[in-house]
């Protein structure tokens, strides 16, 4: 098993390993996607849009884990999208850095009957209410947008893999690491080298995430290790 730069032809496999792993997620599964039990495969439209548009940020890394088979072939067990925030030096270099994907494949259908079309942005409706805790200093940061790992490899180390690749990049420019984690893998992020939970994403009066009652949504960051702040870094 070993992480590499996902390419344009792992958005398939990518796509198939999101829509597996949240389809009963709370979030994107009972409040994005009430209908999924009717049309599960109109799931895939929403990852196939989710994640064509991290790939087109210039901020972002869309890291895969692989294994490789008896047959030699490589087969994609796990993605993560890294997104370097901020206005350094070091977020000015990813995104001078950046390649485009290039054209994706048109996608046969665009409409998506699993979903509540009111809550297809509903994150984005949200971000006000937490858009503190990245302000000032914790604004120069390593965020992990995305994780997963197929459900039929989970356990074996694919997604700690794949949240290391942020963490270590966040301690080498000495700078901080934040994630939103799902309902229930706040313990499995702090194992792997987050420091603490400080907020949640359903705070706030007139949240719409509050609101539908969200499970999950907590926020935690890695914080700057003594002596680790590089030179012109915000700490």
């Amino acid at each position: 098993m070993h992480l590499r730069l996902a390419k344009l032809s792992d958005e398939p496999a990518i796509v198939d390993i999101c829509t597996r792993a949240f389809m009963e997620e709370d979030l994107f599964g009972r409040v994005i996607h009430p209908y999924r039990a009717q049309y599960p495969h109109d799931v895939k439209i929403f990852w196939h849009e989710w994640l064509r548009n991290d790939w087109t940020n210039p901020r972002n890394k869309v890291i895969v884990a692989v294994s490789t088979a008896d047959d030699q072939q490589e087969h994609v067990i796990g993605a993560a999208v890294w997104q370097r925030q901020g206005d350094d030096a070091g977020a000015q270099r990813i995104i001078a850095g950046w390649t485009d994907p290039g054209t994706f494949p048109v996608l046969p259908s665009t409409h998506n009957r699993a979903a509540d079309p009111s809550k297809k942005e509903i994150l984005a409706q949200a971000a006000s209410f937490t858009k503190h805790y990245w302000a000032g200093p914790c604004a120069t940061n390593w965020y992990l947008s995305l994780c997963c790992v197929d459900p039929d490899v989970k356990g074996r180390g694919a997604g700690r893999l794949l949240v290391r690749w942020g963490l270590d990049r966040a301690e080498e420019e000495g700078i901080r690491a934040s994630v939103m984690a799902s309902e229930g893998s706040d313990g499995f992020y702090l194992k792997c080298g987050f420091d603490e939970v400080v907020g949640n994403a359903s705070e706030g009066g007139g949240n719409p995430l509050r609101k539908e009652g969200v499970k999950g949504g907590n926020i935690l960051f890695m914080w700057v290790k003594d002596g680790k702040a590089v030179e012109g870094a915000a700490v």
